[in-house]
């Protein structure tokens, strides 16, 4: 039973280390989070969406807000907005109706 156990292991190994190969033996690289697509979910209401245009405006004190990111929810949805020329990330959690419920700054604003 033993031997059966360490075979059983042995053979996963060997197979987990092998999946990140490619058939020349080198090494698949892995996509990043940065090469994902933005997400528009159409479905987000323009009333949160002109919600949280305008609580990201107010809180960055920048006129030139744009929506990059949206994501739909029953509950509360997501909107991502860009700030200025660069379009510093700025999350915002709204309720369907356009009530904001959270603005935050998505910058690593610690290497500013």
């Amino acid at each position: 039973m033993t031997s059966f156990i360490m075979k059983t292991g042995m053979i996963s190994l060997a197979v987990s280390l092998l999946a990140g190969c490619t058939s020349d033996g080198t090494s698949q690289p892995q996509p990043t989070a940065s090469a994902a697509p933005r997400l528009m979910d159409e479905n987000v209401p323009p009333a949160a969406r002109s919600a949280c245009l305008a609580a990201v405006s107010n809180a960055t004190n920048n006129g030139d807000v744009q929506i990059i990111e949206m994501i739909f929810s029953e509950a509360n949805s997501q909107v991502t907005v860009g700030v200025g020329p660069t379009r510093a990330p700025w999350n915002c959690l709204v309720s369907n109706s356009g009530v904001v419920a959270n603005v935050m700054s998505m910058t690593n604003e610690g290497s500013l």
